[in-house]
């Protein structure tokens, strides 16, 4: 049996002219940001296409996923303070809905480097498969790769033969890695990739981003989230 429940728009209820007002608010606060972008780009002298939407009824990340969908890759900076909850959304949305690699750029970060020391945060999935292969030109031009491999206790075993398969794909693609395992607690997978990234002083992690379930939505795992919200490093993650 089906029944029909009303359900109250709260916009119907607020006074006249404010739903215009805000409107008109996000809009200047739009403009201000795409024209501060546009100067930043004309400065760095780039080529740049900068798209704004009125879809006001829209979350970011749903505006953002049709133009991330027709990237090469997505940058997005971690920020701290008040701000955080809703770039983790976007984030967040980006990764699990737009199938394109997202890179994370912490704040005390330099720009990530096309040489130098990258590690991958190894696992066998599918996030990690993916996050490998979206990688691959960047890692061919490292001077040095880590494949870094972090079992929690419960699941440590002998996987040597993997390994090595691992290894000699990363071979076939021209690059040479060294193989690193580690150990971690429950809970504790992130910190120790992050910790890791940190001891190598690593240029570049590689890592898939893992997602779950929560009532009727898919959530960043708790590894993924570690690192997009705590990485010490640029990190580039893909779904």
């Amino acid at each position: 049996m089906s029944q029909i429940a009303p359900v109250a728009q709260a916009w119907k209820h607020y006074p006249p002219g404010s739903y215009q007002n805000m409107r008109e608010c996000a809009t200047a606060t739009v403009q201000a940001m795409a024209d501060a972008a546009r100067r930043w780009m004309v400065c760095e002298q780039v080529h740049f296409e900068i798209s704004q939407s009125q879809e006001f009824w829209c979350t970011p990340g749903e505006i953002c996923i049709g133009p991330a969908r027709r990237s090469d890759l997505i940058v997005l900076g971690t920020v701290d303070g008040d701000e955080r909850e809703a770039r983790q959304r976007l984030l967040s949305e980006i990764l699990l809905g737009s199938g394109r690699p997202v890179l994370v750029i912490p704040p005390s970060a330099p720009p990530a480097a096309s040489t130098g020391k990258a590690v991958i945060a190894w696992k066998s999935s599918r996030e990690s498969a993916r996050a490998l292969h979206d990688a691959l030109p960047w890692l061919r031009r490292m001077r040095s790769v880590d494949l870094l491999m972090v079992d929690e206790e419960r699941e440590a075993s002998n996987r040597s033969c993997l390994d090595a398969l691992v290894i000699g794909h990363l071979e076939n693609n021209g690059i040479q890695a060294r193989l690193v395992r580690r150990l971690a607690s429950a809970g504790q997978v992130g910190a120790v990739v992050a910790a890791h990234a940190v001891e190598v002083h690593a240029d570049l992690l590689v890592a898939g981003g893992y997602s779950r379930s929560r009532l009727l939505e898919q959530v960043l795992g708790g590894a993924t989230r570690y690192l997009t919200e705590c990485t010490p490093v640029p990190t580039l993650l893909s779904h």
